[in-house]
């Protein structure tokens, strides 16, 4: 018998949701802990990814495509800047903290044009406010993007360590990026 378009899809899907989750507990778990965890055979998950790579790289996608549809549906451009930035982070901790094990690896595993379409929105939001001259025009655009982005990659991880709340954890990034690269006077 074989299995329905929508019933491989579903366990693929099972697949890299469990993925995601055992990865963000321990990111050198064992393939056979990932296919427990989906509850699935080992032979089932070779067929969807036949390496360890693959698999990787299926889970870096889903949590690329997930975020950047999220930042497409978060209406950034209707915020002002300082309201735009809270936002981006807001939906960072809370789309990207389930792919958090793979997602600092996108550059690897995903096609670039998918991670520019999650960086587009942010790049977008930093020049605005350059223009606006909410954000300072004495760092080059590029240079505040990479830095805001360290700042929300640590801040992800303090909220998956539970070292903070992701609410404090949003708000302390936030202040942290608009503290430093908020405009002078």
């Amino acid at each position: 018998m074989v299995k329905s378009e929508a019933g491989m899809q579903r366990t693929r899907t099972a697949i890299l949701d469990a993925a995601a989750r055992v990865l963000g507990r321990r990111p050198d778990a064992a393939l056979a802990e990932i296919s427990d965890e989906a509850g699935v055979g080992r032979a089932t998950l070779y067929r969807h990814f036949p390496t360890r790579e693959a698999l990787l790289r299926g889970v870096a996608e889903t949590g690329i495509a997930e975020l950047a549809k999220a930042f497409e549906t978060a209406d950034l451009d209707e915020l002002p800047v300082d309201r735009a930035i809270t936002r981006i982070v807001a939906v960072f901790l809370r789309n990207g903290a389930k792919y958090a094990a793979v997602i600092s690896q996108a550059d690897q595993y995903c096609d670039p044009a998918d991670v520019e379409r999650t960086a587009r929105p942010i790049r977008e939001v930093i020049a605005r406010g350059v223009r606006e001259q909410v954000l300072r025009d004495d760092l080059r655009e590029d240079i505040l993007f990479a830095m805001f982005s360290a700042i929300v990659e640590r801040a992800l991880w303090l909220a998956i360590g539970e070292s903070m709340t992701p609410e404090e954890t949003a708000e302390a990034a936030v202040a942290i990026f608009l503290g430093g690269a908020r405009r002078p006077g």
